[in-house]
């Protein structure tokens, strides 16, 4: 059962965006549940009395009262995994709105494509948030969740490091890099060099054959890989804006 929320003063705005929803859910037989807030109050009171969780939250940013950013910004503080869609008016973001990792924005009229592209990539990433990594370190088996990871790379001695986005120490364990591709799904997925892939997820900006990521770090794209780089990535690019 997927739980989601559409927070937007609008009240046309939201039935014309839960139908879209809908439609898509209903066509992908996945259940689901709507709700529908007014105010970025409401929303955060239903979730701190209710304890609601959503997997995918729809906020307007502009709106009146405590405005799209400010409520994500109390959402984040208590869920670290909602998928958080900002709606706007403006093709312009501020530097505040990047603070809670959000998902997608969506640019105003919202195009039913935009929306399903939004929705394939949710539901993949949720579902790819279902899905683990098991791994045997130093006598300890580790379960790692697909959406975690941030890179795996090769080291000294046949080891491989898994490299995680929430601040956990890297897991070192004896494998081969080789093994690990075929076993990630490619869809978020990329080897970059010989001896590293990494969660697409997790790219912030690519500049030449630089790839900035979300912990802070950078790796490099070797002049083999160059071009399969940019068609995944390019893809995974158009697929996340709906093109």
């Amino acid at each position: 059962m997927y739980k989601i929320a559409l927070c937007d003063d609008e009240a046309l705005q939201s039935s014309e965006l839960e139908k879209m929803i809908a439609e898509y859910l209903v066509n992908q037989q996945i259940e689901f549940e709507i709700d529908i807030y007014e105010r970025g109050e409401s929303l955060l009171k239903a979730i701190e009395k209710q304890l609601l969780s959503y997997q995918i939250i729809f906020l307007d940013i502009e709106m009146a009262g405590i405005n799209g950013i400010e409520t994500a910004k109390e959402i984040r503080k208590q869920d670290q995994h909602v998928l958080l869609n900002y709606i706007t008016s403006y093709d312009k973001y501020s530097m505040e709105s990047f603070e809670v990792s959000p998902f997608r924005y969506l640019l105003k009229p919202i195009e039913k494509k935009t929306i399903e592209a939004l929705l394939d990539l949710a539901v993949e990433k949720i579902e790819l948030s279902k899905r683990y990594l098991f791994v045997k370190s130093n006598r300890v088996q580790h379960q790692i969740c697909y959406d975690q990871v941030v890179t795996i790379s090769s080291e000294k001695g046949r080891q491989i490091r898994i490299e995680l986005s929430n601040e956990v120490e890297d897991i070192l364990f004896y494998g081969k890099i080789k093994e690990m591709e075929k076993t990630l799904n490619d869809l978020f997925f990329v080897k970059i060099n010989c001896g590293t892939i990494v969660n697409m997820n997790c790219i912030t900006m690519v500049e030449d054959s630089l790839i900035y990521l979300n912990n802070g770090k950078q790796v490099t794209v070797s002049r083999g890989k160059r071009k399969f780089f940019s068609q995944r990535y390019n893809h995974f690019v158009e697929r996340s804006i709906g093109v």
